[in-house]
């Protein structure tokens, strides 16, 4: 998974982004059907601003009210309130194996068999990649996901609104494409809301690392790889903090910034939050996280549905997780 990238122009536009923390810009090309048309109510501009680092106090998350637990939730302990599902626009795309259009954007979908409710899971490429990055990023987890009835839904371009989360290769205000997603999936019956998770690499594992933020009214756990955060940013939802695995690859996980560092950043910052949190240092370099570390996090997720309590991994990680993987205190 290695990026086509540019360390220059990567540091001028980090560095833009730190500066402009919790500033908007206009929306990008492409970027037709959004909230302001009136065609799909989805996150509020409360909730964008929340994502951003900005004072998001007069802005309710999402557009609709939490949905009840579903019988295909995960695990089999206790759960608290459940996640606040964005409101279905008025005509939802038939989510099916393929590509699709969200807010002048296509959207690469796996899913499988009708009639089950499995796990949905966003994915984030990194610079210069494309959707398909997915199906190394995930791994086994995708087809396990497809099996389940669930879906993975891996974004191609941006929507360029909001407030860039690296170097403008995605926004905040693309959260709304995956609340399009997560409304019209759980709409046809496919995903069970209590499972949504988030992953990506490098710029893609920073754009993961803010969508826990930006949607923690309905994530329930992300594995950004070789990502992290870059700014501050605010939970949308300060009553429910994700749960977050990270990897990197140690000091050698360096393109114009220590990947290494971002993803320690974003560790401490949910950790203090109340969020269970583990990372591991495979020390392979940039996005190069082995089989064994990504079947690891995958793990995880499974076992962090929405509002699970008590902590799963309270008493330890696993027997057989990767012992490059660490608890963080």
């Amino acid at each position: 998974m290695k990026e086509l990238k540019s360390a220059a122009l990567f540091a001028g536009l980090l560095a833009l982004a730190c500066s402009q923390s919790g500033k908007t810009s206009g929306a990008g090309p492409g970027a037709s059907g959004g909230a302001a048309a009136g065609a799909a109510p989805t996150a509020s501009a409360g909730a964008i601003a929340a994502a951003a680092g900005a004072d998001a106090s007069g802005g309710a998350g999402t557009a609709t009210g939490g949905v009840a637990p579903s019988s295909g939730s995960a695990g089999g302990v206790g759960q608290s309130a459940g996640p606040v599902v964005p409101m279905a626009p008025a005509s939802c795309p038939t989510l099916a194996d393929g590509t699709l259009t969200v807010l002048g954007q296509e959207v690469r979908i796996w899913t499988g068999p009708a009639g089950k409710l499995g796990p949905l899971v966003f994915y984030w490429h990194g610079t210069g990649s494309v959707a398909a990055e997915a199906q190394l990023g995930l791994g086994a987890a995708l087809t396990e996901i497809q099996a389940s009835g669930g879906v993975v839904a891996s974004f191609s371009t941006t929507t360029a609104k909001g407030t860039t989360t690296g170097n403008k290769v995605w926004y905040t205000g693309d959260f709304e494409m995956a609340d399009i997603v997560l409304a019209c999936a759980v709409q046809q019956g496919l995903v069970d809301a209590r499972q949504v998770f988030t992953a990506g690499c490098s710029a893609g594992g920073l754009q993961a690392g803010a969508m826990v933020y930006g949607r923690s009214s309905y994530l329930a756990a992300a594995m950004p790889n070789s990502g992290g955060i870059v700014g501050k940013p605010m939970l949308q939802d300060a009553a429910h903090v994700p749960a977050l695995i990270t990897t990197h690859g140690g000091p050698d996980d360096f393109v114009v910034i220590s990947f290494a560092e971002s993803s320690a950043k974003l560790d401490a910052d949910i950790r203090a939050k109340g969020g269970f949190v583990v990372n591991c240092n495979h020390g392979a370099g940039h996005c190069e996280s082995p089989p064994d570390v990504i079947a690891a996090q995958w793990q995880f997720l499974k076992a962090h549905p929405f509002g699970v309590v008590p902590e799963p991994y309270g008493a330890g990680l696993p027997t057989g997780f990767p012992s490059v993987c660490q608890v963080v205190p």
